[in-house]
């Protein structure tokens, strides 16, 4: 028989956060510097992010991840509803499963959607993620809200809404 206290402790750490508490966006809420390289090759940073978007969205994401697929399929479909929002999907794999993975999820090519490679980590570095999609919603260059395991596109509607 398991003793209470240790059956305590065990959800303690089942629900623990898993914030990094010295991960630089805890400090600084606005978009990270950033050099992305795009799936078309294109070099992005941050100060060359369009101006005409409310939100920003960035994802961090493995082409691999069942959970990161579940989030392209889920804001493939309702890309509608995201008019107002800018998504940088950024990983760390090879290029070419980063491109795979924005054609099957109707990425490449959307006017709202960059997607590509950080070749200096900054991105991962700045929100030291523990798990993928780790996803950081900006409205007008500064932070609102991280999710560490994927947001629910209800709730990122809700934001883009103002609900």
């Amino acid at each position: 028989m398991v003793s209470q206290p240790l059956v305590a402790q065990v959800k303690q750490a089942a629900a623990a956060p898993t914030v990094d508490p010295n991960a630089p966006y805890m400090k600084d809420k606005r978009i990270p510097s950033f050099s992305l390289t795009s799936i078309e090759g294109k070099e992005i940073t941050n100060k060359q992010l369009p101006t005409s978007y409310k939100y920003t969205c960035i994802i961090i994401f493995s082409p691999d991840c069942s959970h990161c697929e579940h989030e392209a399929s889920e804001l493939s479909k309702n890309a509608d509803k995201f008019k107002e929002v800018l998504f940088i999907w950024d990983s760390y794999r090879e290029m070419d499963a980063i491109k795979k993975f924005a054609v099957k999820y109707k990425l490449a090519g959307q006017p709202n959607v960059i997607i590509g490679r950080d070749p200096a980590f900054t991105i991962p570095t700045f929100f030291r993620p523990k798990m993928t999609p780790f996803v950081a919603m900006y409205k007008n260059g500064y932070l609102l809200r991280v999710w560490e395991q994927g947001a629910e596109v209800n709730e990122l509607v809700k934001i883009v809404q103002g609900n």
